[in-house]
């Protein structure tokens, strides 16, 4: 890991995170939490290391740039750059749903996630669960529930696939590694949310969900037509899940970005005056156990029917673990 950085006791906070899971289970099945915690380095052979800071006038950007965002990035650079603010060119990039977040010195001032209690273990062999999520966090938690025994059905439009399917070590067919190990308990569902109609099959399968778990943005929700009202409108039981890059009620709130722009945006990124590259993108598997943890109390009815798990809130309560 020699020039990349991890926070201190990160691996201590997934123990406590995956423990606070199996008690709500009352079973072991998460295994080694390094395993999950560095699966992008367990996935592949030769991983790929997240962006290094980019310097851009006055400060350093994080640009977590997937294949899909260069050329609108190429346009949008040489649009601000003479602006010489890097909050000013994260603010205009999110206008474009760019994720470029800027590397702070100070922590955002969030408070942790809140787990829920839950009180009763969970026997999750009757559950059904709608999986809206891609990427990493979203998919490790509900890949736990399935794991647990929950049935989960992801929903994978083919005509905008989860960003990991054809991520490193694919060799064409769709099954990048860390991709099937986030996502090989599930079924897999090709339906796309922009055409859904009422009775479809869509719709079928939230009438028989316990849980959703959405890691979209707020605004795409509304855009999709899967906001809270909505979906309760099809099944009043819904348990609603979502978890996003940046907190409700945040400047940020509906930025778009991934776990390396929150180690940047969270103050995390910056240590001892300077701004460090993580050697992985931990907040995201963190997240994912939280969700996880969320979850099992929401289904229990020890947490509210609708809850929000932020990654920057995940970073948070690593740093007061530390």
């Amino acid at each position: 890991m020699t020039g990349y950085w991890l926070p201190p006791r990160l691996y201590e906070r997934g123990a406590q995170l995956a423990a606070t899971i199996e008690r709500r289970l009352g079973e072991q099945f998460i295994g080694a939490i390094d395993y999950w915690l560095e699966l992008p380095e367990r996935a592949v052979n030769e991983p790929t290391r997240p962006p290094v800071p980019c310097r851009w006038g006055e400060g350093y950007l994080c640009l977590d740039l997937g294949p899909d965002d260069l050329a609108t990035w190429e346009t949008f650079a040489g649009i601000v750059e003479s602006d010489v603010d890097p909050e000013s060119v994260a603010q205009r990039a999110q206008i474009w749903r760019l994720p470029v977040t800027p590397y702070r010195s100070k922590p955002l001032p969030q408070q942790s996630n809140n787990l829920g209690n839950c009180r009763r273990r969970i026997d999750l062999r009757t559950v059904r669960v709608v999986d809206l999520t891609s990427m990493w966090a979203g998919p490790f938690c509900t890949e736990l529930l399935a794991l647990a025994g929950a049935r989960v059905v992801k929903i994978e439009p083919s005509s905008r696939p989860d960003g990991l399917r054809y991520g490193d070590g694919d060799d064409g067919s769709g099954n990048a590694p860390m991709f099937v190990e986030l996502n090989k308990s599930k079924e897999i569902a090709d339906i796309d949310l922009r055409y859904c109609s009422e009775g479809g099959e869509f719709h079928q399968l939230l009438r028989s969900a316990d849980i959703v778990v959405t890691s979209l943005s707020p605004r795409a929700n509304a855009n999709l037509g899967i906001s809270s009202d909505r979906l309760h409108a099809v099944n009043p039981d819904l348990a609603l899940l979502s978890i996003t890059a940046f907190a409700s009620g945040s400047n940020e709130s509906d930025w778009v970005a991934y776990g390396t722009g929150v180690h940047a945006a969270s103050g995390m990124g910056w240590v001892d005056g300077c701004p460090l590259t993580p050697a992985f993108s931990y907040p995201d598997p963190l997240a994912g156990l939280e969700a996880c943890a969320t979850a099992l109390a929401q289904l229990a009815g020890d947490a509210p029917k609708q809850c929000r798990v932020s990654l920057d809130r995940s970073v948070a309560g690593l740093r007061r673990s530390s």
